[in-house]
């Protein structure tokens, strides 16, 4: 691995374990084994660094957030739903250290805020997309279902500070449990039909852990 790579693989993993404000160049150094004088060379200040790991962000969020569902299935969406939580837990420092990149980076903040409105509006298109499969019930409100959009990014984009207040553990069922909360804010949606594919396609999924959900509480 060159040397650029091992320093940002060492940040992203520094950033991930104490949070942004705790860690220093020295500290990135020293966990790649190198001189500062060395990782200056690459990047000369902290705020360099940040910038260059957030632009690595942004193309993977791009490729998630960007993707079309051409088949909007409800597996589709669980797929989805992967995605998402593979991206939070490995930049977790990007979810958990909002405050702090809002207020010292706010061209990031920026950023974030684009992929933020790309996120809730392809759920809020899926959903329509699925009312008009007759999947999901039409909406008996205004803003119903960009509401519903709404609460499923949140869930997303904080599942690891709610975590982290509640000092729960990462467990081997921690994906599905958080499918689960996911998917519990779509079940009064599901019509007759929807309900049926999503007892076949996903709850065999999460039924396992949905026995064992309360043990972590």
């Amino acid at each position: 691995m060159k040397t650029k790579d091992r320093i940002l693989a060492a940040a992203v993993s520094l950033f991930n374990q104490y949070g942004l404000p705790n860690v220093g160049l020295q500290q990135i150094a020293d966990e790649c084994g190198i001189s500062v004088g060395n990782l200056a060379y690459h990047f000369q200040y902290k705020e360099d660094l940040i910038r260059t790991i957030v632009d690595n962000i942004n193309v993977e969020l791009s490729s998630v957030v960007g993707a079309e569902i051409e088949f909007p299935l409800l597996i589709d969406f669980d797929n989805q739903l992967s995605k998402y939580y593979d991206l939070i837990n490995q930049f977790a420092f990007f979810f958990l250290d909002v405050i702090e990149l809002e207020r010292s980076f706010p061209t990031i903040h920026q950023q974030r805020v684009k992929y933020i409105n790309m996120m809730i509006d392809q759920i809020y298109q899926w959903l329509n997309k699925n009312v008009e499969k007759e999947i999901f019930k039409p909406a008996i409100h205004a803003h119903q279902h960009a509401n519903s959009a709404y609460a499923i990014w949140m869930i997303i984009s904080f599942w690891l500070t709610q975590k982290k207040i509640l000092s729960t553990n990462g467990v081997d069922a921690d994906e599905e449990k958080f499918k689960i909360v996911v998917w519990n804010q779509l079940l009064p949606e599901f019509t007759d039909v929807g309900l049926m594919e999503y007892e076949a396609l996903i709850l065999p999924q999460l039924r396992d852990v949905e026995l064992l959900a309360g043990l972590n509480r």
